[in-house]
């Protein structure tokens, strides 16, 4: 006797899943066509024509990457495929982002559109671990002598929050990195499983059919532990992916191949190391110790010297960089031989006499001390094939290394598998002409992303939003050199700061490209007698105290660098000014330097679409809905007319608002005439 399980054959299982993809794509349809008119939601061309074109890609097995501009409405462009594929197929998908604000905004935008389809899949959260909080580690806080417990942590302890967004946002960060989840594994927290909130998530994620939203640092280490024949941490049945925010892909995965090494670091594993070794053995391995130690000081004495050099004969400014080339010559590469050497020896000498001691006596240190030293020995027979930066730790220096080739790595766990991946941002292009290829040029060099049949290019959306009637950039042509004369750009650049802040009356944000220029032009701002309040990104993760402060107060300005150029939400802060302060310009840097290696013609082949990719996310500050207005200004001189840069043409290209001037009398016309627009 035999039976038929129908679609069993490659073929019958291919027609049998480009018939439930046929189906979808009709769904999709219906939905835009009919479900969301019907409930209020205005049409956008380019939200359908992306949700369309993904379905299209799926049928034809392909993974798709699409900018898609502000206003598009991209996480509903692909949210409606998504939740019908997870319900046609039965299967988990993956939606990763680079921001905690997406993530959180995708929760509430994913309800609405499970609503709108009558859908209820199972949709699960998952932050990175230090927004949650780790019961072990805050009891040992609590019962620790002297410890400092606020009020905003014992009240949230008690009311039973495991949740950062949960407990006061006066919190100190400070105080909640003592009481945060840091190292998570399902093994080790293992005695914590029943009321641990992470535990729970996690647990969650490695079984469900449902949507998971993650961040593109855990679904990299992922895709890691899939590709190297390890079960993975999510369903590994899950087969589709979205990577929203995906112009930050390729520093993700950069940054999980990434390993970094300091003084202080080794040291004190070496000392932890050292006391799991009986006293009465110590003496037999204190040559290893003391020779480890030398070793390493001569070597970071090294490397702050070549950070020193760097600062005092750049013709850059290297005085504000966080990254510093490593001298690769002979008596460097000697040094770093040298110190790797000592601590195999006080690794081994170590796990040689922790072998000896059969009690029940702890070995972790030793055994990462054993396998750092291995790491290191690996990445010296492999010196070639990666890439050695040193990074500023306050007055220290680290070395830091990762493999050359990212782009092949990021196409080998992102793109050679199972899984089909969706890839959107508001900022992917690097051109606004040519062929697709050149238009992601750039983001295709730093992914791998396909550019044959396996890969599907979609031309860009461009944002529905009136740009040049609600806005204007002003930019300047007759400052000084940002780095060529540093002092008098700054100088001269909080005038014309302070110029176009009194046309808005403030209410602006302020980006910079260096964390020191910030906290220069806010000292000095801080010294006047300003009609409104000027506030300063703080360090730490946790911004909300100040964020807050800078929503509540009207006319307030907020300076800020890194993640306030797209991760910080300011939702609730209405702006009149974006300020650009200085050109997002990276100063010389190993990883710049090394992608202009390998990039088609030159350095500016980099450099340039980094900018205009940051400048794009600055604009995007400023117009976030149909109904806002304001200016876009551009404190620094290298955007002038005359003489113009050779990539001047390219980047005002690139630009959503052509509308602009290099005059303040114009600024301010147009800027007050902004006020009838708002009005109406």
């Amino acid at each position: 006797m035999s039976y038929y399980f129908g679609f069993n054959t490659p073929e019958e299982q291919k027609k049998k899943r480009k018939s439930d993809l046929t189906a979808i794509g009709e769904k999709v349809t219906s939905f835009f066509w009919d479900i969301a008119p019907a409930n209020g939601f205005e049409m956008r061309e380019g939200q359908q024509d992306m949700s369309f074109e993904i379905v299209d890609a799926l049928i034809h097995d392909q993974h798709f990457a699409v900018e898609a501009g502000v206003g598009i409405g991209k996480s509903f462009g692909y949210l409606v495929p998504v939740l019908l594929y997870n319900k046609r197929m039965k299967k988990p998908v993956i939606v990763a982002t680079s921001t905690i604000a997406l993530q959180e905004q995708l929760w509430d935008d994913i309800h609405i559109v499970m609503k709108l389809l009558n859908l209820q899949p199972e949709v699960i959260l998952a932050k990175g671990q230090t927004h949650y909080l780790c019961h072990k580690r805050a009891d040992e806080h609590i019962n620790t002598a002297d410890a400092v417990i606020p009020d905003e942590l014992q009240i949230g302890l008690e009311s039973g929050f495991q949740d950062r967004k949960q407990f006061s946002q006066t919190l100190p960060q400070n105080i909640w990195d003592k009481v945060n989840v840091q190292r998570f594994s399902m093994r080790n927290c293992s005695g914590c499983e029943k009321k641990c909130l992470y535990h729970a998530i996690r647990s969650k994620i490695k079984y469900t059919d449902g949507i998971i939203l993650c961040n593109q640092d855990f679904l990299t280490a992922h895709l890691q532990q899939i590709r190297g024949w390890q079960d993975g941490l999510i369903n590994r049945e899950a087969d589709l992916i979205v990577v929203d925010e995906a112009h930050n892909l390729d520093d993700k995965v950069r940054s999980a191949t990434t390993k970094r090494i300091n003084q202080g670091m080794l040291l004190g594993l070496i000392k932890s190391a050292t006391n799991e070794v009986k006293a009465a053995d110590r003496q037999n391995i204190y040559g290893d110790v003391e020779d480890a130690k030398k070793s390493i000081s001569v070597f970071f004495d090294r490397l702050k010297a070549q950070m020193q050099e760097q600062i005092d004969h750049s013709r850059q400014d290297m005085r504000y960089a966080d990254r510093f080339f490593f001298d690769g010559g002979e008596n460097s590469i000697a040094l770093l031989k040298a110190m790797i050497e000592s601590i195999k020896s006080v690794a081994l000498s170590i796990q040689i006499y922790t072998s000896f001691d059969y009690s029940s006596r702890t070995t972790a240190a030793s055994d990462e001390l054993d396998s750092l030293s291995e790491s290191l020995a690996e990445m010296i027979e492999q010196i070639d094939s990666n890439l050695l930066w040193i990074e500023r730790k306050g007055k220290n220096a680290e070395l830091v290394y990762c493999p050359k080739n990212i782009s092949q790595i990021t196409d080998r766990l992102y793109f050679s598998g199972k899984e089909r991946v969706i890839l959107t941002s508001a900022t992917m292009t690097n051109a606004s002409n040519g062929e697709l290829v050149d238009q992601y040029s750039y983001f295709i060099g730093n992914t791998g992303f396909p550019t044959d049949e396996r890969g599907c290019l979609s031309e860009p959306k461009p944002s529905p939003y009136p740009y040049d009637e609600h806005s204007m950039i002003y930019y300047c042509d007759d400052l000084p050199h940002p780095t060529q004369e540093h002092e008098a750009f700054i100088e001269q650049g909080v005038q014309r700061l302070l110029e176009v802040l009194e046309i808005s009356g403030g209410k602006a944000l302020v980006l910079f490209t260096a964390k020191t220029d910030m906290e220069e032009v806010y000292t000095i701002l801080s010294k006047l007698n300003l009609p409104y309040k000027v506030l300063m990104q703080q360090p730490g993760s946790s911004q909300d105290k100040i964020l807050n402060e800078f929503r509540e107060d009207t006319n307030s300005v907020l300076l800020g660098t890194g993640a306030y150029w797209e991760g910080i939400s300011i939702e609730g802060k209405s702006l009149s000014n974006v300020v650009i302060f200085r050109l997002p310009f990276p100063v010389p840097d190993p990883i710049i330097e090394y992608k202009a290696s390998i990039a088609k013609d030159a350095l500016m082949d980099v450099r340039v679409p980094e900018m205009i990719i940051k400048l794009k996310q600055g604009i995007g500050r400023l117009i976030r809905n149909f109904s806002d207005t304001g200016i876009v200004c551009i404190i620094d001189p290298r955007l002038r007319d005359d003489p113009p840069a050779k990539y001047h043409d390219i980047v005002w290209e690139s630009l959503p608002i052509k509308n602009k001037t290099n005059s303040l009398d114009k600024l301010k016309r147009f800027f007050d005439s902004l006020s009838s627009l708002n009005d109406h």
